[in-house]
């Protein structure tokens, strides 16, 4: 079995803007170095010059399809294949086993699935590695705290962050039920938003902005986690102060 000295290289390529920066962002919080790709021909520009531990695919691309990625690559390389899609049918699914997938999952499935898929494919391939996650840096307490008075979270280690008003909505909600999902459909309602697909990616990319200013304000990731068709979870213990 090999030892892999570096983290795995993981090409996500996705044409929905917000869903691959949010798994590019979630598989480097991860341990993993991502890059993500919004069409196979951007991938190319990149493949095969840098060599991939693993693709994860989206089989409905515009231009060349993942199929035809995953046949492409399968020709010439040995990396895992992981395809992503909305397509549920047996035979999208032997179509893209067919066409080299190591796994393929809907992209309903939640982040932990796929990177678990991610994780199995890679030992499949022989492959083990002694990083996993991300450590955040430790802190005094273990407690989220929104101070709703003065639209502020305060992390774990003391930090605290200003918010907006729609994420001190959208925090609130999830922390009135830590550890389980709030569907989309009701935060985009609390928001005073309507049920459309602009908005439920606009809710995306605002989360996935949320987690990335709390990052670079604290240095310690924002336990919000997306269920692609679900919706969104707080995972830690939390609390609204006044």
């Amino acid at each position: 079995m090999t030892r892999h000295p570096h983290p795995y290289l993981v090409a996500v390529v996705e044409d929905d803007p917000g869903l691959c920066a949010d798994l590019v962002e979630f598989l480097q919080l991860r341990g993993f170095a991502a890059r993500g790709f919004g069409s196979a021909e951007a991938f190319y520009q990149a493949w095969p010059v840098v060599r991939f531990d693993l693709l994860l695919l989206d089989v409905s691309l515009p231009g060349d399809s993942g199929l035809e990625v995953a046949r492409r690559v399968r020709e010439k390389d040995a990396a895992g294949i992981v395809m992503l899609t909305a397509l549920d049918a047996d035979s999208d699914q032997v179509a893209g086993l067919g066409a080299g997938a190591d796994a393929y999952l809907s992209k309903r499935s939640s982040l932990e699935v796929i990177e678990a898929a991610c994780r199995s494919v890679l030992r499949r391939l022989g492959m083990t590695h002694t990083t996993g996650a991300v450590t955040p840096a430790p802190s005094r307490k273990t407690l989220w705290c929104i101070r709703s008075r003065q639209w502020k979270l305060e992390a774990p280690n003391g930090t605290t962050i200003d918010l907006t008003h729609a994420e001190l909505i959208f925090l609130s909600t999830l922390f009135d039920k830590p550890g389980e999902a709030v569907e989309r459909d009701q935060l985009l309602t609390l928001l005073g938003k309507q049920d459309t697909l602009s908005n439920l990616r606009n809710l995306d990319n605002a989360a996935s902005r949320l987690r990335r200013k709390v990052l670079q304000a604290c240095g310690i990731e924002l336990p919000v986690r997306p269920s692609y068709g679900k919706g969104y979870t707080f995972g830690a213990a939390c609390e609204v102060c006044a």
